[in-house]
């Protein structure tokens, strides 16, 4: 299993958001020593980036280029998101579907095998059914452009959100894995590049077993989001970090026979560290995910 790392381990920083070009922190990845990368794409519906505007193309062929010149390879991406299901969680709901159809098309241009992307929710809803079947309506156009380019669409696992004005957690849709498992077996009635990408943060703040749900999704998994928090905030910090179990989740994903990339999403893990010490740090999560490999090629 090789290990990467998502593009946005150089993003926030506290001089701000996005701070970091794309391209630049690739070239900062290899220099630390990684080989494969997760390309983020999250905030391109929030600021003027690398997709937004009308030479994003132009920038798609010199990243594949720069990756070619540096012989890394690029296994994961992930599309803006939002709630897919009430336009009213965004600002620009035309604008921001753009930015995920670019998201796509710019991955596939760049070798991704998997790109993940989230579903959505009818809050306050009950009609379970009319969830799955929103959410297999929605994702079918974007499954169908990641087919053109010969890549997987991954759908995520969420988590329930705490809500500041209700003051308890709002039960959220593909926050437990059988709903995951409902929408991505429904499209996978008609569609072959459809999987599951499971994120170890998430699954923690929901209390999972995770060992257990990852026998449950089996041979769907095509994709991770591997970070770790404390249970109670999306933290994305490094396995070890928070309080997740990792040896038992090494020799789950062995067992089940995953062949994806083990692919760190832990940018807040350098959020506040100076620059001085930032690339050190990105040194040792290189070592740590090595480690963590090692425990899943040692598995039998």
């Amino acid at each position: 299993m090789k290990l990467s790392t998502t593009t946005a381990m150089y993003r926030d920083r506290p001089e701000g958001r996005a701070v970091i070009p794309i391209m630049d922190s690739v070239k900062r990845l290899h220099k630390v020593g990684y080989e494969d990368v997760d390309f983020n794409f999250c905030l391109m519906n929030q600021y003027d980036l690398e997709l937004t505007g009308p030479g994003w193309q132009d920038w798609v062929k010199e990243m594949k280029e720069v990756l070619a010149r540096l012989n890394m390879t690029a296994s994961q991406a992930h599309t803006p998101f939002y709630n897919v299901l009430d336009p009213s969680s965004v600002k620009d709901v035309e604008h921001t579907e753009e930015m995920v159809r670019r998201s796509i098309m710019a991955a596939g241009e760049l070798g991704v095998k998997a790109t993940v992307i989230h579903g959505g929710t009818h809050f306050f809803d009950n009609d379970y059914k009319k969830m799955v079947r929103d959410n297999v309506e929605y994702l079918k156009p974007h499954v169908e452009l990641a087919a053109r380019y010969g890549m997987n669409i991954a759908v995520e696992n969420l988590f329930d959100k705490m809500d500041p004005v209700l003051g308890y957690r709002r039960p959220r849709f593909l926050a437990r894995v059988e709903e995951v498992l409902e929408v991505v077996d429904t499209l996978r009635q008609t569609y072959d590049n459809v999987g599951v990408c499971w994120d170890f943060g998430h699954a923690n703040e929901m209390g999972w077993n995770q060992p257990q749900a990852l026998k449950m999704i089996g041979d769907r998994l095509i994709a991770l989001h591997v970070q770790d928090n404390y249970g109670v905030k999306d933290d994305h910090l490094l396995p070890y970090h928070g309080t997740i179990q990792w040896e038992p989740v090494m020799k789950t994903l062995k067992d089940i026979g995953y062949e994806g990339v083990f692919a760190y999403e832990t940018h807040k893990a350098t959020m506040r560290v100076p620059e001085q010490v930032l690339d050190a740090l990105l040194a040792y999560s290189l070592e740590l995910g090595k480690y963590l490999i090692s425990l899943y090629d040692g598995s039998s």
